[in-house]
């Protein structure tokens, strides 16, 4: 116990789930051991099929952030970066607020749309919502895809799963690699409960303690809607420039509640025309 808390006591911020899966991948290497000392084939095998899929599995989401997994374990977010103006506090810039029936009128007239669905979803279990607003905006001749980051949530795959179980069809469903060159062509990206896994600073600034993750670069679209529950910073505790862009609308609220919202208004708008 003692070993295991000081592993990953220092271990903090987006490299918590890399750290989880490391920890399923240790249960299964100790169940191996376990197998071989009571003389249980069972056990053994098991504790091998536990042991790979969580080393696969801290694989993927390492290779996702761009780092290894001596660096995740050994280095961690939480290690602040030394920066040229190290001594200036960084103000932050303004942003801005948009209601429900803006939001509505402004993905009633997109051509193009990506959804970036994040952990907020999943906590605030808003994929059916998610589901039939997707659905309305098909309906009425919208094109929409769903970008996925590979550590979206909190294993890689989560989002995939929420959205298959919520009826997504997985033609509309598009990884990192494949949908962000579409950005520069949609007219709407609607960020659902996801923070750092769009944050620009990875892109913007080399000091910055994720630079170098391979990000959504959802801020390359005509209009970039965020749906959050509140301004607070994402899993990383780092804030998101993309926040106060020019181009970037805020709408704060509960991710479910905010959703039914936009699914009844678009409703109330493809049936006026």
């Amino acid at each position: 116990m003692a070993l295991g808390y000081h592993l990953v006591a220092s271990v903090g911020g987006a490299d918590m789930p890399v750290c989880i899966t490391v920890l399923n991948s240790y249960s299964g290497w100790a169940l191996v051991a376990e197998g071989f000392m009571l003389n249980n084939p069972m056990m053994t095998i098991v504790g091998s099929l536990i042991g790979c899929s969580g080393g696969i599995l801290s694989y993927i989401m390492c290779k996702a952030m761009n780092r290894s997994l001596t660096n995740v374990l050994f280095g961690g977010y939480a290690t602040p970066a030394v920066t040229a103006n190290a001594g200036e506090k960084k103000e932050k810039g303004v942003h801005q607020e948009i209601k429900a029936e803006g939001v509505a009128e402004m993905l009633a007239s997109a051509k193009n749309v990506i959804v970036v669905p994040g952990y907020g979803m999943a906590v605030a279990k808003a994929q059916y919502a998610l589901s039939e607003l997707t659905k309305t905006l098909k309906d009425n001749g919208v094109n929409v895809k769903f970008g996925i980051h590979p550590v979206a949530g909190r294993m890689p795959g989560q989002m995939n799963v929420l959205l298959a179980e919520a009826g997504v069809p997985y033609d509309q469903v598009f990884e990192m690699e494949e949908i962000n060159e579409d950005f520069h062509s949609t007219d709407v990206a609607l960020v659902i409960g996801a923070n750092d896994i769009t944050n620009s600073a990875a892109q913007e600034e080399p000091n910055c303690p994720i630079a170098g993750m391979p990000v959504l670069e959802v801020w390359k679209a005509k209009n970039c809607i965020f749906m959050k529950r509140t301004m607070a910073a994402g899993y990383a505790d780092l804030d998101n420039p993309v926040f106060y862009k020019e181009n970037t609308n805020m709408l704060l609220g509960d991710a479910k509640n905010t959703t039914e919202q936009l699914v009844h208004k678009l409703k109330e708008h493809f049936k006026r025309d």
